[in-house]
């Protein structure tokens, strides 16, 4: 707050010099107060009788300005205005600088920047010219001021650099002593605290040793204590007050000052916690401002004084007097600090009070009323906490968006403070959306201002937070290297809880490399500062810390002890919260000794402190560690409950994970409590198969897959608003943020020792009696929503089927395939209309091993597979290097105990992590006659093949007579089918018998699009790349279009050629009126989301398309990215962008995807990018696994669509018709060129 009254005062100090009276050359206002009965030049009588009415009216205008209400400064200014015209009809220059000059200070008051700046400007230029060098001194503070106020402080900082050479050239120690506490006050702006002791003690020996002037001594001693009050130096900062005090109660015109000095007293002891003293400075202040009628500085200590009811936890209390200070400086008309007072009061509704519509709200009104008056700095402050508000709600787009905003204004004033400020703001948001290099990049630029700055504290900052994140990139050495920086500058600082915290990290980065040896020199590092400095909380993290070392490094006795000693040091300091993370550890400890029912007896005093705090996500984890120690006892019975109460506990959050590598591992997690129930279940069902545990295992299997989609769209930040009432979704949205705001506070509260504090503790309850009425209301919206809009409903609160329903979905010529794989084994549920049979499989490392062995031989992929770091290469070390033997080998692994009891029925796969990748058409059918004929290895098989301009092999090696490929595949004898789950075909039934039908034409389809400004079709054009400043949404869309190139090993998108020819070979079967062709730069994301698409049955994208495993939101559509100027344009169609896409086709076809697999296959890319499409409305799709060369799509697509559009095959038997037709030409033998396309939905 001081700085904002910093500001807010630099005019005032003008006022201070009473020598400058003496002459119309003189430096100060005070000049205006007792203007000079005689012109600056001689004046005839008339002329003189003119000037005199001017000084009366100047007299007025001062008189007005008293007041300092907003609308006697309006009638001020008039008067001025009338002065202004006397002396310029009298030809007075000098007068008419001064007029200038006071004109422009009313302007500055009530915080019209730009018209003030205007004024002084004009002043300046006349004193020059008039050779005026203290009139010129005053036009320089004037300006200075006003640049203060709208963020040019380095501006600022020049122009009083230039005053303070004037002065002391003409020995005006009092105008000097003035301009060093301007200088002073733009330090302080520019939040370079430090700077302003020299200036600061300069002013006070001139007021003391030459001036001899004791009012501004006091004034100058109050400043200087706020500097060292700023910079954590409160007993020092203590000393001056009190210095300036003494000074300002011996005389009763300093009751002013008095009261400046009281309430920064008071604000000193808030920042201490002496609450009472506090509020007793402040009140003291606030009586004096009061019967002066100062509406400016009472304003203020209002706002100090609900700064003590916010720290005290009293936040309604602090948000009434806060309102109390706005209604008197709205009077005073200083709208800068109003618009502060609106950002303030807005922080306390989103950090205290946990309500960010309501900070909302106030948060645009100071941007409104900063905009009105031009005031930048506030303007760009607003914005930011602004942006904070959408983060804390999860849409970091919209933060992002907000912050650039800001950028903007901070780069525009020059203000490298506040640049750097949002940078971090920015850099922090890119995490946040897992964009981890964009992160970096932003984090760079910052410290770099801050270096240029040598503001080593917030480069300290930067320097922790880029090492964090590369921990958190999973990039320890650089981890490494940045800690150490941080730990060195934190040294040279003398910061040493900075110091402590970068050892830690060095600590956790050592470990997480099994650096044991100076993982563990690093904590004991940290437990000795922490200890040395009588920091209980870091002496327990460090504790905390070498248990888990230990813990990792198999000395379970030591870890033990470490987390004992933890335990009870966070039960002194009273953290609930790291209490029960300590007992967590414990219990690790104790079931990695096999101590299982220590381990549970330890699970279950966290328990009870997770239900105390009710911490949900944490009581379902500790319910589930609690269940896995049981089972690991033999106690199947007891172990069930626990984890279907925790199941139970996670289906019903609704997930406010907002940082992306956080909700990739609470995703991982809420699976593996699945896997684990279906586990269980099937132990249990073993031990009594007559009680329906693997019916009840089946059922847990297809709940996984819902929730999964809910998690991967929340993962994607789908902002889905298909199929649902708007009113509707505004509610949702409403009370999940009220939910989660409120839950924050609250859990602050009673994490901590606050609770003890009676008015914390109420201020919990009161937050948990309205959480509790809050989750009564989304319950009762979710049956508003269900009922309204099933469709959204079905996907947002997904309810999945009994095994009777899955039955009713089948025929008796269909056999559901349901997987599961599982760490120590795996299971295969076989469904028909009237049974149920399961099988226990393979662990889940074993299927996938041979799954990926046969992916990468089939889509030829070995030269440069896909992986999540490009480091490890899931192909490199194929085992099975024949593609017959490869496709036997899986097959044997996943189909050998139903192999005699398929027939020649429809299959529909409902397959798991890799097998989601593996088109089983392709796998070895185990019932055939003829056994693969055994051949000699090809090792040119995999390499030295020609390639087509997009990488793909053109020619795959076929060995001798094509024996290589001599085996029966699944697909001779069965149609297959592929769904992401049991319950999708049901909830698309249920949705296409609402749907409005396909449209009446038959194809549209979309090809060759332009991805870079070096494409040809650009050049041709005559048209050159513009030079553009990209904004943050294009630039963030480039580098997850990057990250997604990496993941399928592109080094960026290149032209595909061939998808024209295979869409022109296509489009030969439709006649022209019933088609639709887009080529070029057509071929964008405004076509691929428009509505015009919905007249068509069958859509066509032959364009890149990917299926990211590693990162599944990114999963999606490369469509055109630049236009035909050359500029950067949106151009990637992502699956959260398909959700709200308006698709009712009978048939959608990627023809050119690929799939990037992970170094953790899990399979949601597939999964997200399919239910994307039949969310849109796609009744059936046709999905590209890996992109086929040129001639093979060709020939395929053409073959396909002959089928379809010509023999009238439904797609899915077209597809059979297409594979079976190629796979008994030896040319086409080879899968890579007919198992790449794989079918998926309604199959009726």
């Amino acid at each position: 707050m001081w700085t904002s009254r910093a500001v807010a005062l630099f005019f005032s100090l003008l006022l201070l010099s009473e020598s400058t009276v003496a002459s119309v050359g003189g430096y100060g206002l005070k000049i205006a107060e007792q203007p000079a009965t005689n012109p600056s030049v001689p004046l005839s009588p008339d002329k003189q009788q003119l000037y005199q009415e001017g000084v009366k009216l100047y007299k007025e205008a001062q008189e007005l300005q008293k007041k300092g209400t907003k609308e006697a400064y309006q009638q001020a200014l008039g008067k001025y205005q009338q002065v202004l015209k006397i002396v310029q009809e009298l030809g007075l220059r000098q007068e008419e600088a001064l007029i200038y000059i006071s004109i422009g200070t009313a302007y500055a008051i009530r915080s019209e920047n730009l018209e003030a700046i205007e004024y002084f400007n004009k002043s300046l230029n006349i004193s020059r010219e008039v050779k005026q060098p203290l009139l010129e001194v005053l036009a320089l503070t004037g300006i200075a001021g006003s640049y203060n106020f709208i963020g040019k402080g380095r501006e600022a900082l020049t122009l009083l650099k230039q005053a303070e050479s004037i002065s002391r050239t003409e020995k005006r120690f009092d105008i000097l002593a003035i301009v060093l506490r301007n200088i002073t006050n733009t330090y302080i702006e520019l939040s370079e605290i430090p700077k302003t002791i020299e200036p600061l003690n300069q002013s006070l020996q001139i007021y003391r040793d030459i001036l001899k002037d004791l009012p501004q001594q006091g004034k100058v001693l109050n400043t200087i204590g706020n500097s060292y009050s700023s910079m954590g130096q409160p007993k020092i900062a203590l000393k001056y007050y009190q210095q300036a005090l003494e000074i300002q109660q011996r005389r009763q015109d300093l009751l002013t000052d008095q009261a400046e000095t009281l309430t920064d007293i008071g604000t000193l002891y808030n920042k201490s916690g002496e609450y009472n003293k506090a509020l007793e400075y402040l009140n003291k202040a606030r009586e004096i401002q009061q019967k002066q009628g100062l509406l400016v500085a009472e304003g203020l200590t209002i706002q100090s004084i609900a700064e003590v009811y916010k720290t005290r936890g009293d936040y309604q209390k602090s948000i009434e007097i806060r309102q109390q200070a706005r209604v008197l400086l709205k009077k005073s008309g200083n709208t800068a600090l109003e618009a502060i007072n609106m950002t303030l009061t807005a922080n306390i509704y989103k950090n205290f009070l946990g309500d960010n519509q309501k900070a909302l709200e106030f948060v645009n009104e100071a941007i409104q009323l900063s905009k009105n008056i031009g005031y930048e700095l506030t303007h760009a402050n607003a914005l930011n906490e602004k942006a904070d508000i959408y983060a804390l709600q999860g849409d970091l787009q919209k933060a992002l968006e907000i912050s650039s905003q800001a950028l903007e204004i901070a780069i525009s004033i020059k203000n490298r403070n506040l640049e750097a400020r949002t940078l971090t703001n920015i850099a922090s948001t890119y995490k946040l959306l897992g964009n981890y290099d964009l992160s970096i990049q932003t984090y760079k630029k910052a410290r770099q201002i801050y270096q240029q700055a040598q503001d080593k504290q917030y480069e300290l900052i930067i320097l922790f937070a880029m090492s964090e994140l590369y921990l958190t990139k999973g990039d320890y050495s650089e981890a490494i290297n940045y800690y150490n920086q941080s730990v060195s500058l934190s040294r040279k600082q003398e910061n040493n809880e900075f110091e402590r915290l970068g050892l830690q990290g060095l600590a956790r980065s050592y470990e997480l490399q099994k650096d044991f040896t100076n993982a563990l020199k690093n904590a004991e590092t940290v437990l000795a500062l922490s200890q040395k400095f009588e920091d209980k909380y870091s002496e327990a993290s460090a504790l905390n810390l070498i248990g888990i070392i230990n813990q990792t490094k198999g000395n379970y006795k030591e870890a033990l002890n470490y987390q004992q000693k933890a335990l009870s040091l966070y039960r002194k300091i009273f953290v609930p919260k790291l209490e029960a993370q300590s007992l967590n550890n414990i219990s690790v400890t104790h079931s990695l000794q096999k101590q299982h029912q220590q381990a549970i007896d330890t699970l279950n005093e966290e328990l009870k402190i997770r239900r105390t705090l009710k911490d949900i996500q944490g009581e379902a984890d500790a319910l589930y560690s609690i269940a896995i120690n049981q089972r690991k006892l033999g106690n199947l019975e007891a172990a069930l409950p626990n984890i279907e109460e925790a199941i139970k506990i996670v289906e019903n959050i609704r997930s406010n994970v907002k940082s992306q590598d956080l909700r990739t591992s609470y995703f991982a997690t809420v699976q593996s409590y699945y896997k684990f129930k279906i586990n269980l279940l099937m132990e249990l069902h073993k031990k009594d198969p007559s009680k329906g545990y693997n019916a009840q295992a089946l059922e847990t299997s297809d709940r996984s897959r819902a929730r999964g989609l809910v998690e991967l769209l929340t993962e994607a930040g789908a902002n889905i608003r298909k199929g649902a009432n708007p009113e509707l979704l505004a509610e949702e949205s409403r009370l999940q943020a009220l939910i989660d705001g409120k839950e924050k506070v609250r859990f602050e509260i009673v994490n901590s020792d606050k609770v003890k504090d009676p008015i914390f503790k109420a201020n919990g309850e009161k937050l948990q009696t309205e959480i509790d009425e809050l989750l009564n209301q989304q319950k009762q919206l979710e049956t508003k929503i269900r009922q309204s809009s099933p469709k959204y409903a079905n996907l947002k609160y997904p309810k999945p089927l009994t095994l009777p329903q899955i039955q009713q979905q089948l025929d008796k010529d269909t056999l559901l395939l349901q997987y599961s794989l599982g760490e120590d084994r795996s299971f295969l549920w076989v469904v028909s209309p009237t049974s149920l049979d399961t099988y226990e499989l393979p662990k889940k490392s074993e299927i996938e091993k041979s799954a990926i062995n046969l992916f990468c031989l089939i889509s030829q992929n070995s030269s440069k597979p896909p992986s999540v770091t490009n480091k490890e290469n899931p192909c490199a070390d194929i085992k099975t290097p024949r593609i017959d033997k490869a496709a036997e080998e899986l097959s044997k692994l996943v189909l050998a105990p139903v192999k005699g009891k398929l027939g020649k029925k429809r299959l529909v796969i409902v397959a798991d992590g890799a097998l989601q990748y593996i088109p089983f058409a392709a796998v070895a059918d185990l019932t055939a006659q003829t056994p693969p004929q055994q051949v000699k290895e090809d090792k040119n098989q995999l390499e030295n093949n020609p390639k087509d301009d997009r990488g793909i092999i053109v020619t795959p090696a076929i060995p001798a007579s094509g024996k290589n490929f001599n085996y029966q595949p699944l697909f001779v004898n069965h149609e297959i089918v592929n769904l992401p789950s049991a319950s999708a075909i049901a909830i698309q039934r249920q949705e296409l018998s609402t749907r409005s039908s396909a449209g009446k034409k038959a194809l549209a389809i979309l090809a060759d699009p332009v991805y870079t400004a070096t494409d040809e079709r650009l050049n041709s054009a005559g048209n050159k790349q513009l030079n553009k400043q990209d904004s943050l949404g294009i630039e963030l869309e480039r580098s997850a279009l990057k990250r997604s190139a990496d993941i399928v090993n592109r080094q960026g998108w290149t032209r595909l050629l061939g998808t024209r020819i295979e869409a022109e070979t296509i489009l030969k079967l439709v006649p022209d009126s019933d088609r639709l062709q887009v080529f070029d730069f057509a071929a964008n994301y405004t076509w691929a989301t428009s509505s015009a698409l919905n007249q068509f049955r069958i859509l066509h994208f032959a364009t890149h398309g990917f299926v990211n495993d590693a990162n599944p939101e990114l999963s999606g559509i490369v469509l055109s990215l630049v236009d035909k100027q050359g500029k950067d344009i949106r151009g990637y169609l992502r699956l959260g962008d398909l959700f709200n896409l308006d698709y009712p086709a009978d048939l959608i076809v990627l023809s050119a995807c690929e799939t990037g697999l992970g170094k953790e296959i899990q399979g949601e890319g597939l999964v997200g990018l399919t239910r994307g499409l039949m969310y849109a409305g796609a009744e059936r799709l046709v999905v590209s696994l890996w992109q086929v060369d040129d001639k093979g799509t060709a020939v395929f697509m053409q073959e396909f669509y002959k089928q379809m559009l010509i023999e009238g095959k439904p797609a899915n038997e077209a597809l059979r018709a297409t594979q079976l037709k190629m796979w008994k030409q030896e040319k086409w033998r080879n899968p890579n060129y007919w198992a790449a396309f794989t079918f998926l939905g309604e199959w009726r």
